[in-house]
């Protein structure tokens, strides 16, 4: 190897340390300036959510109104009006066929899944008992909760004065229907405590003088 090959080696070498070198102390000082963060594992701040209480599938009764006062108070008319939504596939003429849902005359009181000439699931039959005016509500909001796989696909009436107008006019055609069980009185007002003072009685009139 000649000198000025020898010579053009060793710079090179030298030249490579002082990059690595210079690297090195660029990093070193960087580190020094800006520290390195911790890693962050999530990003934004947490929320806590409120967990959803869901009504258990057997306390739709729990939340549902008494049915009964609403019924007294409702017309066959809007019934007649709200039970258009049903007519489609439900008769009430007595004697006429029924179409893709069973004729309802008379269904007030008749005992559930019974009608001759129509054939009911299985679903319906497990109900058993009569057509009770609780049972009606029930199965007016929602058929499928009283007959998950019944063939009603209906999704229900969700106001109650409608349901207690649709079950006022299934009372009209329904000439066997009960009668509309008594709605409890209300309550008594509070007597007067025991201890009281009574009222101060009235002084009586003076008698006119003779």
């Amino acid at each position: 190897m000649s000198f000025l090959d020898n010579r053009t080696f060793q710079a090179v070498v030298s030249a490579f340390w002082l990059a690595f070198l210079a690297v090195l102390g660029v990093n070193i000082i960087g580190g020094l300036i800006m520290p390195e963060h911790e890693t962050v594992e999530k990003f934004g701040y947490p929320v806590e959510v409120p967990e959803v209480q869901t009504a258990a599938a057997g306390s739709v009764d729990a939340v549902r109104p008494n049915i009964i006062p609403l019924i007294a108070v409702a017309t066959v008319d809007n019934g007649e009006a709200v039970f258009r939504k049903c007519q489609s596939c439900h008769s009430v003429e007595e004697g006429a066929k029924p179409k893709t849902g069973p004729n309802l005359h008379g269904v007030v009181g008749r005992p559930v899944a019974t009608l001759a000439g129509f054939n009911f699931t299985e679903s319906l039959k497990a109900v058993g008992g009569d057509w009770s005016y609780q049972k009606l509500d029930d199965y007016l909001e929602n058929p499928k909760h009283l007959a998950p796989k019944g063939s009603m696909s209906f999704a229900g009436l969700k106001k109650h004065d409608e349901r207690a107008a649709a079950i006022k006019f299934l009372m009209s055609v329904s000439p066997s229907a009960p009668p509309l069980p008594e709605v409890p009185a209300e309550a008594p007002a509070e007597a007067a405590p025991a201890d009281a003072a009574p009222a101060e009685a009235a002084p009586a009139e003076a008698a006119p003088a003779k």
